[in-house]
């Protein structure tokens, strides 16, 4: 049974979109475990045989093997990513930011595939521009809210006249420590802690846009670092009056190096 041009025509666009928002999927996953820093993605990922299973050689595939590729893109890639994706621990949060690189990446698909329709001379349906395109549309939109977020934080701590501003950095034993302190002072002066693991400055944001209550005395508040600078820029939003450094160790060295 052959297959008419027009109805291949309308499979290969659904499975090029499909294919796209696939590699995308794997992408997203990889950034949202190293913080969304690509260059940790490319350069610190602790096991590249994956991005080599599972983005390169289907990005080669696609572009080498024609409309071969489907038959593999199906039954190979689809149900060795799915066996892949149920046996790792970290799976993929569907947060906002998420589900905005999907917006992106799906209209830079669709996009693209509708100039490539109107176009004689395009034979094949791109894949790295809408990665590409998704990827900065995304870091953009992101770092625009980030900026937002952050100059509201800093209105809302400068606006309280009271506040002191405790910071605790350590290697290992922040949380601990934080929780001690916040015990001793909340007898006395009206404390408020950073919740769980908090310390990031995403994070810190975060908490005081949302959670910091107004008549706070004392915010005791955690910086964590994962590279070189997290805890300059931490500082700087805090404006903290008191910094507690408890025990530095070889903990989390690897972010480092």
């Amino acid at each position: 049974m052959q297959i008419s041009p027009h109805l291949f025509q309308i499979f290969t666009v659904v499975s090029h979109l499909f294919l796209t928002l696939t590699l995308g999927f794997y992408l997203i996953l990889n950034m949202q475990w190293y913080s969304y820093r690509l260059e940790r993605v490319l350069f610190r990922h602790k096991k590249y045989i994956w991005h080599l299973l599972y983005f390169v050689i289907p990005l080669f595939a696609y572009y080498l093997t024609g409309k071969y590729f489907w038959i593999y893109f199906y039954f190979g890639l689809l149900p060795a990513l799915y066996l892949w994706y149920k046996k790792i621990d970290k799976k993929l949060v569907f947060t906002g930011r998420v589900k905005r690189f999907f917006l992106f990446l799906l209209f830079g698909a669709i996009f693209e595939d509708t100039l490539c329709l109107t176009t004689a001379s395009c034979h094949i349906f791109g894949v790295v521009l809408p990665l590409l395109f998704a990827l900065l549309a995304s870091h953009l939109f992101e770092k625009m809210l980030f900026l937002g977020f952050k100059k509201e934080a800093q209105k809302k701590l400068r606006a309280m006249d009271h506040l002191q501003i405790v910071a605790i950095t350590a290697s290992y034993g922040k949380t601990s420590i934080k929780n001690f302190l916040h015990q001793i002072l909340s007898q006395k002066y009206n404390t408020y802690m950073t919740p769980r693991s908090v310390n990031t400055l995403g994070g810190l944001m975060k908490d005081v846009n949302d959670d910091l209550p107004q008549e706070t005395e004392i915010y005791i508040a955690e910086a964590g670092a994962r590279e070189r600078g997290d805890i300059d820029e931490i500082a700087k939003f805090l404006e903290h009056d008191y910094a507690i450094v408890g025990n530095i160790g070889p903990q989390h060295i690897e972010y480092f190096k």
